[in-house]
């Protein structure tokens, strides 16, 4: 059974995120909704007093280093692609997530600060994820290094992991991906499709991030819908959403292409839960996902 901290939070979702999202309504570029999303990030939700960030310049981005203020040793790197539909981004909001998943599990983390469509469609992101991943792996090595991304976080994640595979450069010690967007070709079941009732996304909100980060690229290439690519030889995954989603049959063909490559996938779809719950912190569900996150990152690491 959903928390009733779900129920009040689905309730609001689709009264307010949902609306924004569409362009019929909101009547609003989407780099102006960008700023919107960013002041409501900051005023909303403050930085933790727990983490500290510094920004290394990149060719066209920068990656962020977070560093948790205490004295626990720590046991590796996480490398974290935060999601927004390609076009957004919510700081405050991704630092609060991160330093818990920090904590459970003894990481440092870094963040690919990449550029964000319309301004930047593909590939821009995946370029500059790609060349946030090979600085990291100059800086720190490859040792127990996890990789983790949510919704287009998770997009660029598992096309990260599959052009890792093609240059044959090591893959991390494993991935985790919440609520991942792998599919923009939308091969999946239409009736599904339509038939979602997602508090946060709409199929014309889901249409028109996709159509600005795509940019008239093909949306069945590999580096776009991860989905279509060879997925074996992958490391360890763990794949966690709910099961109100738009984009829940992503995951779900994600784990059966896994498992019939023979690899090591793990998943925990979550009953009513709304798109990558596990940040809201005050859902009883979303502490059980990161306490489940923890749990597979800490087996996955070499002590």
């Amino acid at each position: 059974m959903p928390s009733w901290q779900a129920s009040v939070l689905n309730t609001i979702l689709s009264y307010v995120a949902r609306p924004s999202l569409s362009r019929g309504k909101a009547k609003l570029p989407l780099a102006q909704m960008r700023q919107r999303l960013l002041a409501l990030d900051k005023r909303w939700l403050p930085w933790p007093n727990t983490l500290v960030s510094t920004t290394i310049p990149l060719q066209h981005a920068s990656l962020l280093h977070y560093v948790l203020l205490n004295d626990s040793p720590r046991l590796g790197n996480l490398f974290y692609i935060r999601g927004g539909g390609f076009c957004f981004k919510t700081p405050n909001a991704h630092a609060r997530l991160i330093a818990d998943i920090s904590a459970r599990c003894q990481l440092d983390t870094f963040i690919p600060d990449y550029r964000l469509a319309p301004e930047h469609p593909f590939p821009a992101p995946c370029d500059d994820v790609l060349e946030a991943y090979l600085h990291l792996i100059e800086l720190k090595g490859d040792d127990n290094l996890i990789l983790m991304g949510d919704s287009a976080g998770g997009n660029l994640a598992l096309s990260l992991l599959l052009e890792l595979k093609r240059l044959n450069l090591s893959p991390p010690k494993a991935c985790v991906l919440l609520s991942p967007a792998l599919d923009l070709a939308i091969t999946g079941d239409t009736e599904l499709i339509l038939a979602a009732d997602d508090p946060f996304f709409t199929l014309e909100s889901l249409l028109r991030l996709r159509g600005a980060y795509l940019a008239g690229a093909n949306p069945m290439s590999e580096r776009v819908s991860p989905l279509q690519g060879n997925l074996a030889g992958l490391p360890p995954l763990l794949v966690i959403a709910g099961t109100r989603e738009l984009l829940l049959q992503d995951s779900e063909r994600l784990v059966m292409q896994v498992n019939a490559c023979g690899g090591e996938v793990e998943s925990r779809f979550y009953r009513n839960m709304p798109h990558v719950f596990p940040l809201f912190d005050l859902l009883p569900e979303a502490i059980e996902a990161r306490q489940q996150i923890a749990h597979f990152v800490l087996s996955k690491l070499i002590r």
